[in-house]
């Protein structure tokens, strides 16, 4: 369960705080006072059984699964679903309703801040001999939140648009010939993932496999990574199309997807949920069945058979928050495809979801927002809030994350010309929906 349970590390500009007691549904591994650490000798205590639950997940084999994740679950006791590094949060804890106008404003001002470093402006040439710049799923996020703030119709809203097709534009062309959206390649690099990149890049070059095409590392050697950048690619690219009507962005998603559907499950929920992201989407928008089915199989064998009863995924790297909250945004997609199946399998999903965000939602307003840098929870509970309808616990903790963002984490990002928390445009669009002044069409793609 390497892949599932390695150390991280994570840079952060959060603060901590003190907090009440940790709610039952969460347990006291959230609280930074009694969180027990990363469970001693995993990979020698788990890895057998993770071996056993990776091949009853491959083999679709749901008594399988269900025997190897209790034992797993067993093994892990009290770091079961506790984050594998020790959980930071902001306060103070404000539930109150974020004032709109205030919002809106500080996203014009951080998108003014943005012209010249979106990641498209910053990166090499597509077709190079290295990708010094960031990967694409940076790219992703910038022009993703610019489409967020067309589709909610805020002031200014075609320049928004401009620099989203800007974005999308330089996502398609940098794909490989294989379909897939790549990683990028520097062997000079110092960064740590670039580096992990180049070894793995090293090892299928000396099994004689082509790794790298126009600078852009091609192939994981099955061990997922490449699931990530490639799944949220190809979904933004169906938004894309869905705003816009491009064809060529819904030709470059199948091919996304195409290639998505051939790579096995990995014992990371949450890259299989990239691959499963884009897969659910493209059926959503195609109505082609063998999407829903390999999407299917991406949720059903590669997602939630690491989900407990409480709402949280069990493995320590899982159990952290943003990925925690990335799994519960695709699963959406994946809910909103079966409804449109008329698959009785939806009700199931729903519940898969709505625990999760309850277990997110009772995470946020017992301790405070977290991951702020990102805020990948705001973007669950938004997709969760447009798609399920009124939750007043989701609803309080996307308050808080928003209250923190704007009153406490911005003023720092301000001193040093960063820009805001790109999710916040995802808010934005949700308090439109809510007060019926536009239509999420992630959520109505069709």
């Amino acid at each position: 369960m390497k892949a599932g349970l390695i150390i991280v590390l994570a840079f952060t500009l959060l603060l901590y705080a003190g907090a009440p007691a940790a709610a039952e549904l969460l347990g006291s591994g959230f609280d930074p006072e009694t969180w027990p650490g990363l469970m001693p000798d995993f990979e020698e205590k788990l890895d057998p059984i993770a071996g056993e639950l990776l091949d009853a997940m491959r083999a679709g084999d749901d008594a399988g699964i269900e025997a190897a994740k209790r034992e797993l679950v067993k093994k892990m006791g009290k770091y079961a679903g506790v984050p594998e590094i020790i959980p930071e949060y902001g306060s103070p804890i404000d539930t109150s309703l974020p004032d709109l106008a205030k919002v809106e404003k500080l996203w014009h001002e951080s998108f003014k801040r943005m012209q010249g470093r979106n990641g498209w402006e910053v990166a090499d040439p597509p077709k190079a001999e290295i990708q010094t710049g960031p990967r694409l799923r940076v790219s992703f996020r910038n022009a993703r939140a610019y489409l967020h703030s067309y589709n909610a119709g805020l002031e200014r809203s075609d320049e928004y648009l401009k620099y989203a097709v800007e974005g999308f534009n330089y996502i398609t062309s940098t794909q490989a010939s294989t379909g897939v959206f790549g990683y990028p390649y520097d062997p000079n690099t110092k960064n740590r993932l670039k580096q992990a990149a180049a070894r793995v890049v090293e090892e299928g070059r000396a099994r004689g496999l082509t790794m790298v095409e126009n600078g852009w590392v091609i192939d994981d050697l099955e061990s997922g990574g490449l699931q990530f950048d490639n799944g949220v690619c190809g979904a933004g690219l169906l938004y894309a199309y869905a705003i816009t009507g491009d064809a060529r962005y819904l030709d470059s998603a199948r091919r996304a997807a195409e290639w998505a559907i051939d790579r096995p499950l990995v014992n990371n929920w949450n890259y299989n949920c990239f691959s499963g992201w884009v897969l659910a989407r493209l059926y959503r928008v195609t109505d082609e069945q063998r999407y829903l089915d390999a999407a299917t199989v991406k949720f059903k064998y590669g997602v939630l058979p690491g989900q407990m009863e409480n709402g949280r995924w069990f493995d320590q790297h899982n159990a952290r928050i943003q990925y925690h909250s990335v799994m519960l945004r695709s699963l959406v997609d994946f809910y909103l495809a079966l409804v449109a199946a008329g698959d009785p399998y939806a009700g199931e999903v729903k519940d898969h979801v709505i625990r999760g965000l309850d277990n997110l939602a009772e995470q946020i307003t017992t301790y405070g927002a977290s991951n702020v840098h990102e805020l990948l929870s705001l973007d669950a509970l938004c997709m969760g809030l447009m798609t399920f309808g009124y939750h007043e616990n989701w609803e309080r903790a996307a308050n808080v994350n928003v209250n923190f963002l704007c009153d406490h984490f911005l003023p720092r990002l301000e001193e040093g010309g960063y820009p805001m928390t790109e999710t916040v445009a995802q808010y934005l669009l949700h308090r439109r929906v809510k007060d019926g002044e536009a239509r999420s069409r992630e959520i109505e793609i069709r």
